[in-house]
Formats: C-alpha cells, structure tokens, sequence
C-alpha cells in the first residue's frame, strides 16, 4: 500500500464543508490551483468524484455526504492529539467569567445544579448567561461567548459539538380542561382547540404542525409569546393548548395549574448541545467546565423523567 498523505484529510474537510475549490483555499492558505491538484488527487484516491458541478455551484456527492461528519471528527481529533498538552491546574484558585448563551429553559433545568458543584469545586468561577436571540455562530468565532446550549443548528463547521441530552414536546393544559375528558387526547380533538406557540421569532409552525399534515389535519394557532412562562401562565388560564420541551415541564406544573399530555402524534427528537469554538477545546478549565454541564444536564434530565414517570 502506498504511503497515505495525511493532508489530503485536511484538504477534504475544508472542501467539504466549503463545498467549494476556491473557499477551501482561502480557508487553508493556499492557491485555488493547487486545491483543484488537491481535489483531483482525492478523487483518485477515493474513486469518487466527490463535489460535482452544478450551474455555478458545486454540490456533493452521496458518498461525500456520508463521509462528511467522519472525516470532520477525525481531523478534528487529529489536531486535539497534535495541542501541547496543558499541566494541571487547580480550579480552586482560577478565577474566571464564563459567558454562556442560552434559553430560559436551560438555566431553569441545570442552572441550580450547576451553580453547586461550581462552588464545590471551582468557587471563583463566575457564570454569565445571556440570551439565545438567534443561532449565528458569530459571537463564538469572536469569543464573545465561550459557550452555547442549543437545540443544534448552526452551519459552521469548525465548531466543536456535543449532545448534552435528548428531549422531547409534551402538550400542556389548564387542570380539568375538556380535552382530558372522555376520549382523551385524540389528534382529531387535539386540533379542535386553541393554540399557543413559544417563538422568538415569527416563526409560528413546527414539528407537530407537520406531524398533523400528514394526518390531514391543521392546528388553530392564534398566539406566540417568546418565554416559556408567558405560555404556561395563558394556557393556566384558559382553554389554549401548549407545547414545551419536557425539560422545563417540571418547573412549571407545580406552580401552575397545569396537566401535561402525550401529544398524540409523534415528532422528531429534540437534541440539546452543547456547542464551543475549538481554540477552546483542550483548555482545561473550559474542558472541566464542559463535562460538568455534560453530567449535571444528564443527570437533571433524567432525574426529571423519571417523575414524570411516576406521576
């Protein structure tokens, strides 16, 4: 077997994710004539022709697009392996503000949990959460945050990822409402009631509207307020029907008069992440502090799903 060039992985995770000759070569330094050499010597090392030209656009290939997220994952270990390696510090003594961009219902799910082992372990670390408005990869590149827990979205590929748990949608009423009575929740008398919706945006369909669809049938949806406790305050008080994440379904239903439901159509996974800027990545304070939010987000979450569980 000829003798591998390593730098041919390189070249490929910067194509693919450029999806473009000209933009992988602005992003490594090099002449756009010799990522076109490149490009041409991992077609023939792969037997593929990898990115295809369409209009004036290039596209990837199925084979490309399978191997996309292997080849990012083992560059990026590749250069984890090549860091210098940091000495141990003690957390006791490091005194830093982390900024953390996220949604009021992560900071209602672990934010309490994680403020105990900081002060446990690390007591001068010092959190700033600010709001998730939007999911532009831009104030992480910056560094003007250090980390992000998001429901996962961003196209930026240089960004380090990691799942910090799966959720899922519940449906959400006052107590006693007719929808819990006699047939129970039924997609068809589901969509006969009243609608709220949680957006920052204007964005007002999702998952469950096209879950319904499929069904042929249509949620009445007549009002989006942007916080969780906006929407379970309204849905306590009238005969709106609500969705949230089963993650922030504990803090609200023994403050408010609320029952939650199985919704009776099935939607996709919610996969909340955990999302950082690699310059970060092998920094051992921010590496503590990631799998310390990694533990106390499983185990909240699990903890939360076992009493629902139960109840």
């Amino acid at each position: 077997m000829a003798e591998l060039d390593l730098n041919l992985l390189t070249a490929l995770d910067a194509l693919l994710a450029e999806n473009s000759v000209t933009r992988a070569a602005q992003r490594l330094g090099l002449s756009t004539s010799a990522m076109s050499r490149t490009l041409t010597r991992l077609r023939q090392a792969t037997g593929d022709r990898l990115l295809v030209q369409a209009g004036r656009q290039m596209v990837p290939t199925p084979y490309a697009v399978e191997i996309a997220e292997r080849v990012h994952e083992m560059v990026g270990g590749a250069r984890t392996l090549l860091q210098p390696r940091h000495h141990d510090v003690n957390l006791a003594t490091v005194a830093r503000t982390v900024v953390i961009r996220a949604s009021d219902g992560f900071v209602d799910l672990a934010a309490a949990a994680l403020l105990t082992e900081i002060q446990h372990t690390a007591p001068m670390i010092r959190l700033l959460f600010v709001s998730k408005t939007d999911k532009e990869a831009t104030p992480l590149r910056d560094g003007n945050i250090d980390l992000e827990i998001v429901v996962l979205g961003t196209d930026a590929p240089e960004l380090k990822t990691r799942v910090l748990f799966t959720d899922r949608f519940v449906g959400i009423c006052r107590r006693h409402h007719p929808l819990l009575q006699g047939k129970g929740v039924t997609a068809e008398r589901y969509v006969t009631f009243p609608h709220i919706v949680i957006s920052r945006g204007k964005k007002l369909r999702g998952p469950v509207d096209h879950a319904l669809e499929e069904m042929g049938l249509q949620r009445h949806i007549i009002m989006s307020v942007p916080a969780y406790t906006s929407a379970v305050n309204i849905v306590s008080r009238s005969d709106i029907i609500g969705l949230v994440p089963l993650s922030v379904l504990a803090w609200f239903e023994a403050g408010f008069d609320i029952s939650h439901f199985e919704l009776p159509v099935t939607t996709p996974p919610i996969k909340v992440s955990l999302i950082w800027h690699p310059r970060l990545q092998a920094d051992p304070v921010h590496r503590w502090l990631r799998e310390t939010i990694v533990d106390v987000c499983r185990r909240e979450y699990s903890r939360i799903s076992h009493e629902q569980r139960e109840t």
